[in-house]
């Protein structure tokens, strides 16, 4: 199994120390890589008033030239916001810069696409061409593509990627229908760190499915918001807070109708939520988390958010990392 970690960039209210947030995320890669971890991941966010990251592949050439051995991705990048020719140059710089380490994560987004001139009718089609069109630029010294929404004669990017056939590229899902796309176009489903474990494995077998049926190879890589403490109460006390104020936004959005919380924080419980939603507790029991999406799910990469828009603190995060390098990763090395 391999362990990535979601480097977040969010500066709450709003992105007022934005420089030092990135700063942070930068040495938190590093120490990842030292402890054993093989994948660094960034989001895409665009109109965010906290700062959250607008240009994820700006970063990903940042994190290449930070790190040595890990891969790092856009997990994932808001695909119909850019044209495909301009993503496929970006991707291959980036590609370029860390010696054929990146993969690049790609959904449809679902903030409002309206200050970018991209009406919403359509998008999926949109999209759809679009993966088309950067795979075909990472392939070919040059080619043509007639499309419903991109014309493209004779064209050529430079430079190539390293990568034979170009990178990775993983496509996100929170729906069937998108399952089905990513089964059919990706070459890997990152998951998000909301939907319970029972859903996640429902969709993992739809994707891997859909992947087979169309003669592609599939990764099912598994996002978790992770914890090691030294007591569950500590967690669930002083950890836990930070998560629930993360995870609320999205319950109003209807993620969690399968819990049918009220929304009253009664209903917001670590022992409610954690069972089948998060990777947190004592040594001895994200050992035994981690066994048990291994088994049900069959992911063969999980990849951690241990920091949160709320915290914990950069420091904190630092040692969380060390200990994963030092108590979790080596138990699943073999």
């Amino acid at each position: 199994m391999r362990f990535g970690i979601v480097l977040n960039t969010q500066d709450p209210p709003r992105g007022d120390d934005i420089a030092r947030i990135y700063d942070e995320a930068f040495r938190e890669a590093e120490a990842a890589e030292q402890a054993g971890f093989e994948l660094a991941v960034v989001g895409e966010h665009h109109h965010s008033l906290d700062g959250c990251l607008p240009s994820a592949l700006t970063f990903c050439a940042a994190l290449a030239a930070r790190t040595s051995r890990m891969v790092v991705a856009s997990d994932v990048m808001q695909l119909p916001m850019w044209h495909p020719l301009h993503v496929a140059e970006m991707g291959a710089v980036v590609d370029n810069i860390s010696h054929g380490r990146f993969a690049l994560g790609v959904g449809l987004g679902q903030r409002d696409r309206s200050a970018f001139g991209i009406p919403r009718e359509g998008i999926v089609r949109r999209f759809e061409e679009s993966v088309q069109i950067i795979r075909q630029a990472w392939a070919n010294e040059s080619f043509s593509y007639g499309g419903e929404y991109f014309t493209l004669d004779n064209v050529r990017i430079s430079p190539r990627p390293v990568q034979r056939g170009g990178p990775p590229i993983w496509i996100g899902a929170l729906s069937k229908p998108g399952l089905l796309r990513a089964g059919r176009l990706g070459d890997g489903w990152p998951t998000d760190n909301l939907q319970s474990l029972a859903t996640i494995k429902e969709w993992a077998n739809l994707y891997r499915q859909t992947a087979a049926e169309h003669s592609r190879k599939s990764e099912v890589l598994l996002a978790r918001s992770a914890w090691i403490g030294d007591n569950r109460s500590d967690i669930a006390e002083q950890w836990w807070p930070r998560v629930r104020a993360f995870f609320q936004p999205y319950a109003k959005m209807g993620l969690f109708k399968d819990l049918m919380l009220a929304g009253g924080e009664a209903d917001w419980t670590f022992e409610r939520i954690g069972p089948d939603r998060l990777i947190a507790g004592t040594p001895d029991d994200v050992v035994g988390q981690i066994e048990r999406y291994r088994t049900e799910i069959g992911c063969e990469t999980l990849i951690l958010l241990l920091r949160h828009p709320q915290g914990p603190s950069h420091q904190e995060v630092l040692k969380c990392i060390a200990r994963f390098g030092q108590e979790i990763i080596p138990h699943f090395q073999s």
